[in-house]
């Protein structure tokens, strides 16, 4: 679990770090492609609103779970070396942690793409009130319950849509 929190920690440190990494060695920032040209501020906002809506929450764990796997491949290949293994992959997992970076860029595009600056600067706004924090609280026990919701409605209609099938098939004379 240590290696963890250490992915954890160090990836979190990049993620805040982010506009300052994805400027070139000059200073300017990293040129966009045709399609992706979008100001500064444009993605400035667009992360502000992923902050704030913790919508890269979910990838956090992505980095430490693939060095867990990692770490069990090598180990069971070879029990022996298991400190090695265990030391190496941790170093080898602390130097991928850049790469969040990526995601990030990533993921500003996709908010900047289906939102203008001005929408942007609109949602910052509402999720910086107490109702836009309550939302960004209860969204994922919301979405846990919607979803659940949702399964237990899909049960109980196919069951009945089985039981309705049946008994329309026996007015019909057939035994299934």
């Amino acid at each position: 679990m240590r290696i963890r929190a250490l992915i954890a920690a160090f990836a979190a440190s990049l993620v805040l770090a982010a506009p300052a990494l994805a400027q070139t060695a000059g200073g300017a920032p990293a040129a966009a492609s045709a399609d992706e040209d979008f100001s500064p501020s444009h993605l400035a906002l667009a992360q502000d609103v992923i902050d704030l809506t913790r919508s890269d929450q979910a990838f956090d764990d992505i980095l430490p779970r693939i060095a867990d796997q990692t770490k069990t491949i090598f180990i069971r290949s070879n029990p022996a070396l298991t400190r090695e293994i265990e030391e190496t992959v941790l170093d080898v997992a602390l130097s991928f942690a850049a790469r969040r970076v990526e995601l990030q860029r990533t993921l500003q595009l996709i908010w900047a793409r289906r939102f203008s600056e001005a929408e942007l600067a609109e949602l910052k706004a509402f999720f910086q009130t107490d109702v836009g924090a309550k939302f960004v609280e209860a969204t994922p026990v919301i979405t846990a319950l919607a979803l659940g919701a949702g399964r237990q409605w899909e049960q109980n209609l196919a069951a009945a849509m089985v039981e309705e099938t049946r008994a329309k098939l026996r007015e019909k004379g057939h035994a299934l």
